[in-house]
């Protein structure tokens, strides 16, 4: 298997399906077929640009025949490509792509407010130790170019496991590697990677950091919905098309572990309500990170005929309350088989105060109260 091929099942299992993109090619104005990247992550307002560099294995490779494959292939051809990707994102606005879900997409460049961009490479055995410590080309043009070995980017996704941690990670290490040059290249990547995790800015990146990612308390049950993401194109129906639901599936997926972890107490709770037929308020949490709220509603089975007039009055009430400009809405209502359904809902608009919705939010307030708490970012086995 190619690299390309690797990382394309790689990304796709970590980031899913919608966000995925393996195949680029568009045509230009002139007619012209171009690639826009080896591989895309698409994830809101976010994106990862790679390009990528695979070695063959021969018998006659030199450290000094590997250095210069690495400075011709990955240092210039690479960044050169990278930045025309950068070019073609600027140039082409609504360039037409199709995911690895076979939906037909729309990348605006201008719609994104970061583009993280990174060369992943798979080097020789012969290839020389100061090359394999190289982490980063910063160009003129293109800014700071991360450079990561395949096996490195193997373990940084599997470690971090969410899109929004990898985006993170990326927006980290480029800060460490230009305020920290000389520690950051001297220590691997699973040190930088535990620098990260420690998430102490103010103090270099050390070797002893790789401690860290030993020490991670994953502890996945407590905060994994990608079930809950990989069901939605097999369950959902959307009369608006068929990427009707990919707002929340992306308003998800922005989450990090922590916020994860929040969502995904609410979601169960709400579960059990409705399997039990029990009334209860519905459950909530805001994210002021990503500006998106959520509001977890069970319904007892007389209230079926109404939820969705209910499930679109709580979900504007939540996100008028907490003064958000995103929301998203779930109902779970009890069925016959004693399992449950769910319904969502999307809204998004800037926010705006309405007397009318005060005065209603006063006569009869529908939610527990807001705590407003900083979460843990990771926890480690240590603790």
């Amino acid at each position: 298997m190619s690299l390309e091929e690797e990382l394309s099942r790689l990304n796709e299992y970590f980031f899913y399906k919608e966000f995925t993109f393996s195949n680029t090619q568009f045509r230009t104005g002139d007619n012209a077929e171009v690639e826009l990247a080896d591989g895309l992550i698409l994830l809101g307002r976010s994106a990862l640009v790679f390009q990528m560099k695979e070695r063959q294995v021969r018998d006659n490779q030199t450290t000094e025949s590997e250095r210069n494959w690495f400075e011709r292939k990955v240092k210039r051809k690479a960044v050169s490509q990278i930045r025309d990707t950068l070019r073609y994102l600027a140039e082409h606005p609504r360039i037409p792509l199709t995911n690895h879900r076979q939906h037909a997409i729309e990348c605006d460049g201008g719609n994104l407010e970061a583009i993280h961009k990174l060369i992943v490479y798979s080097p020789s055995p012969a290839l020389p130790a100061d090359c394999r410590m190289v982490k980063s080309y910063v160009s003129e043009t293109a800014g700071t170019i991360h450079l990561i070995s395949g096996a490195d980017y193997l373990g940084i996704v599997q470690t971090l496991i969410t899109p929004a941690e990898l985006m993170e990670y990326l927006s980290f290490r480029k800060e460490v590697l230009e305020r920290w040059p000389e520690e950051s290249s001297n220590v691997p990547e699973v040190a930088l990677l535990g620098h990260y995790l420690r998430g102490n800015m103010e103090q270099p990146p050390c070797p002893e950091d790789f401690e860290m990612v030993a020490a991670l308390d994953h502890s996945r049950r407590e905060w994994d919905v990608s079930p809950v993401i990989r069901l939605f194109a097999d369950r959902i129906t959307t009369p608006g098309g068929a990427t009707e639901y990919y707002p929340i599936i992306t308003a998800i997926a922005e989450l990090k572990r922590n916020e994860l972890s929040e969502f995904k107490k609410r979601f169960d709770l709400s579960v059990e309500n409705a399997r039990n037929n029990e009334f209860a308020l519905p459950y909530r949490i805001a994210v002021p990170r990503t500006g998106c709220g959520f509001v977890f509603i069970p319904l007892e089975s007389d209230f079926i005929p109404r939820r969705q007039e209910g499930l679109r009055n709580i979900t504007l009430a939540h996100k008028y309350d907490q003064r958000l400009p995103r929301c998203v809405g779930v109902s779970f209502a009890p069925d016959e088989r004693g399992w449950y359904e769910l319904e969502w809902m999307y809204v998004e608009s800037h926010w705006e105060p309405s007397p009318e919705m005060d005065r209603l939010l006063a006569e009869n307030f529908p939610f527990r109260r807001v705590r407003v708490g900083e979460l843990n970012r990771y926890r480690f086995i240590h603790d």
